[in-house]
């Protein structure tokens, strides 16, 4: 067993088909078969299930791609290391950001990285905290930001900030209510983000235990599209304030407080426990930690640091 059958195996199962994998590692489909075939005879396993829609990892499969992934990642880490070692840092860092933190953090994050780190090549993906989490502990990011206080057994979690969550309409639309109770405000139509979204579950929940009934006019996958809907009247919605500084500031929308719900969210830096964390993801890490500090200090950013 080697290496490169890993790195074959792994890819293998990422493209769901042996066919696609060859065109992605330009290697010919016979050669990466005969590769997988003598991984499965050394292993004693059978790795894949092949059916009419590809191939599967069986039981034992997933058991040996986790673990591929854990090694190449950490093969990964010793160039990085060795790169490092030999003048400055560098290489790539994959970090991931729910879209309410993007809007507040990416621009000065990307700019922060170039300037002080030229040499780490930075890849952000945006997504529903649940999603990102779930990717970092896959080994597929270096760094996630990622919302609730839970512990998570494969992850290393520091909380950062915690931030209210705001009942926010229209410019107009909530004049002299600087809060509602939260029957009064599950009456107005809301507009409300598509599973998953922690906000959108954490809601459900407090209405289920509450016995109330919300008016849900709309649900939306698109963030921006959900904010615009709110800035053109079109309903009201539940958001955190790092989503709403801008629009706060120059008054295109009203927000109120829900003063018989205490409605917060934590957010937390993470990085897997199962894989290696490059000085590179460290560096970024810190420069992230720095932004947050200043963006809440300069009142950007309506939260408690908890770090």
């Amino acid at each position: 067993m080697d290496i490169r059958q890993l790195r074959y195996f792994a890819s293998i199962v990422e493209t769901g088909s042996v066919s696609r994998a060859s065109r992605t590692l330009h290697i010919a489909q016979p050669a990466l078969s005969k590769q997988l075939a003598q991984l499965e005879d050394e292993l004693g396993v059978k790795l894949l299930a092949r059916s009419v829609r590809g191939v599967t990892p069986t039981e034992a499969g997933l058991a040996v791609f986790r673990h591929a992934q854990a090694i190449l990642k950490q093969v990964e880490a010793t160039r990085s290391i060795a790169l490092q070692a030999g003048g400055g840092v560098s290489g790539p860092v994959a970090i991931g950001l729910p879209w309410t933190i993007t809007s507040v953090l990416g621009l000065s994050l990307l700019a922060a990285v170039r300037e002080q780190l030229p040499d780490v090549r930075l890849e952000i993906t945006e997504g529903p905290s649940s999603v990102i989490a779930q990717m970092l502990a896959q080994g597929k990011l270096d760094l996630a930001v990622v919302f609730g206080d839970g512990a998570d057994a494969s992850l290393r979690l520091k909380p950062l900030v915690r931030e209210p969550l705001r009942l926010v309409g229209a410019s107009g639309s909530l004049r002299g209510k600087r809060s509602l109770t939260l029957a009064k405000a599950s009456e107005l139509p809301l507009l409300l983000l598509s599973r998953p979204n922690g906000i959108r579950e954490t809601m459900e929940r407090i209405w289920s235990e509450r016995g109330v009934a919300p008016h849900v006019v709309a649900e939306i996958n698109a963030p921006s599209l959900l904010v615009g809907a709110v800035e053109a009247g079109l309903g009201f919605a539940i958001l955190p304030s790092c989503a709403l500084d801008e629009r706060l500031r120059h008054g295109v929308l009203d927000v109120a407080e829900l003063r018989d719900a205490k409605l917060t969210r934590t957010a937390c830096v993470g990085s897997s426990l199962l894989f290696p964390i490059t000085t590179a993801a460290e560096r970024v890490q810190g420069l992230l930690e720095q932004l947050v500090a200043r963006s809440v200090e300069e009142g950007r950013w309506e939260a408690r640091m908890l770090a």
